[in-house]
């Protein structure tokens, strides 16, 4: 499980990569985080089915965009 911890911690970082770029507006960062999740539950996740994989990779899309938030909180006050 240590190795989902790393990819929570990619898809954070390249969330926070992309609001430094301003290329989407920070209304939709956590919905980037859910899709850079589920596209790294497909392809890094080694489980037998898709069906695994997709929510495996919401587990890490969410969990990314819930750090994220919980983030922006704590860097407000």
């Amino acid at each position: 499980m240590f190795e989902i911890a790393i990819v929570i911690a990619v898809v954070i970082a390249l969330t926070e990569f992309v609001k430094k770029m301003d290329i989407i507006p920070v209304k939709f960062l956590p919905a980037l985080s859910v899709l850079l999740g589920l596209i790294a539950g497909l392809f890094y996740v080694d489980v037998a089915t898709l069906q695994e994989k997709i929510m495996f990779g919401l587990m890490i899309g969410l969990s990314a965009a819930g750090l994220f938030d919980q983030s922006k909180i704590v860097t407000k006050k």
